[in-house]
């Protein structure tokens, strides 16, 4: 009774429209006093603060800031391109560009929001020109930057690391397989999409137009490089690779490229600081939460709860799958993740389920809510760029989202996508 009074509370607070971190903070706070524990609430601060002290967190700034230099200095153009000269001329070619490039771009930025803007109107443009109209590519760029919190570096799993203390090197590699899986599953239905509209294919680009596609891309295209083999081929930690990634990034913007001038990196450092503040200070809240719940025995309760529901793990898994896409709906990603994890986490480890696993499959479901409304972030982002209304860029999207809750569904039940790299690795 407990939890499901702590939940509808949360999410009432959170319609009546507090921010996530105020109604993280002030549901456990009202808890505590309604369970007569209002001593307790000395160890706010000292939970607070013991949350965003970790190591592994260290890495979010850097990746965020990497993401901000990746987007201001002029990358997403030339990673289109790039894409576009290399798959531009099978069927439905720059549909699967627009797919390859936010590939590409999950890579870099580990960010949904940061890939969908970057690359949000250079494809639109590109694509409706070309026949596809406004609606199709801006459903598709919403659905393709949904892999930035799957293929590494990715935010979601640092915090994930960060709560349950696992590897974020093997929370990475678990990522890259599901990750580009669900890339060409993405590809393929737009290759299906665009034959039954009849979209003719583009011409085929000369030697010369992919040498200079490649070559404009070659140097954004090392920044996976620098932060996979830093971290895997343990030169780095994930944090000193972020770092080095971010400098690679800014050295690119401001001295290669030029679309960054001196006078703007006040901007972009102060735009930055902003990000990390709303995250670490919603992570630190969440601790706070976390202890509250275990504090209450809340995790114990709900493991007793579904147990008394069934045993089967795949059914478990199932509601928990259901769960997530179901908060999507109505809450954003860090806040679902961080609301979850102190329930969830207990109860899929009562199976004997792995945790790489479930991280992977939670990062995966949780997406989904990017893509529809009415929170549909990636959606409401596209819709501002394209011009295009939300409820039509979301009908457009349907088949992408029915595709990847199956895709979600075959991760949580093939261990295969998740632990084969994590286990090579190690």
């Amino acid at each position: 009774m407990a939890l499901v009074v702590i939940f509808i509370s949360l999410l009432a607070v959170m319609f009546l429209g507090a921010s996530t971190a105020v109604s993280l903070g002030v549901i456990p706070i009202f808890t505590f006093l309604a369970a007569g524990q209002a001593g307790n609430l000395a160890i706010i601060a000292q939970r607070m603060f013991s949350s965003v002290t970790g190591v592994t967190l260290l890495a979010i700034p850097f990746f965020l800031l990497m993401g901000t230099f990746m987007n201001e200095g002029g990358i997403s153009t030339r990673l289109f391109k790039f894409a576009k000269v290399t798959v531009g001329h099978f069927p439905g070619g720059l549909a699967i560009a627009d797919v390859l490039a936010c590939t590409i771009m999950a890579a870099m930025s580990g960010s949904a929001i940061a890939s969908a803007a970057g690359l949000g109107m250079i494809a639109i443009n590109e694509m409706d020109e070309a026949g596809y109209g406004r609606k199709f590519p801006a459903a598709l760029t919403a659905c393709a930057a949904t892999l930035g919190p799957i293929i590494p570096p990715s935010i979601t799993f640092v915090v994930f690391a960060s709560l349950t203390g696992e590897s974020v090197s093997d929370l990475f590699a678990a990522g890259i397989v599901p990750g580009v899986f669900l890339a060409l599953c993405m590809m393929v239905m737009s290759t299906i999409v665009a034959k039954k509209r009849g979209i003719p294919r583009s011409p085929k680009s000369s030697l010369k137009e992919k040498r200079d596609g490649l070559r404009q891309a070659f140097l954004p295209l090392l920044v996976p490089v620098i932060v996979l083999v830093g971290i895997f081929g343990g030169f780095a930690t994930t944090t000193e690779a972020a770092a080095i990634a971010a400098f690679y990034s800014a050295i690119l913007g401001i001295f290669v490229y030029k679309e960054i001038k001196l006078k703007d990196l006040p901007r972009i450092f102060w735009t930055t600081v902003e990000q990390i503040a709303k995250i670490m200070f919603v992570i630190a809240v969440a601790g706070f939460f976390q202890y509250v719940l275990m504090n209450l025995r809340i995790p114990q309760i709900a493991v007793s709860l579904i147990s008394q529901v069934t045993t089967n793990p795949y059914l478990i898994l199932l509601i928990i799958i259901s769960v997530y896409l179901i908060l999507g709906c109505f809450l954003e990603g860090n806040a679902i993740i961080l609301i979850s994890i102190p329930i969830f986490v207990p109860i899929v480890q009562s199976f004997g389920y792995s945790l790489i696993q479930f991280a992977v499959v939670m990062a995966m479901a949780v997406d989904v809510g990017l893509i529809t409304p009415p929170l549909g972030l990636n959606v409401y982002t596209v819709a501002s760029i394209s011009g295009e209304g939300i409820l039509d860029i979301a009908k457009e999207a349907v088949p992408f989202i029915i595709l990847m809750i199956a895709v979600t569904i075959v991760i949580a039940f093939v261990p295969w996508f998740s632990i084969t790299l994590p286990a090579i690795f190690k």
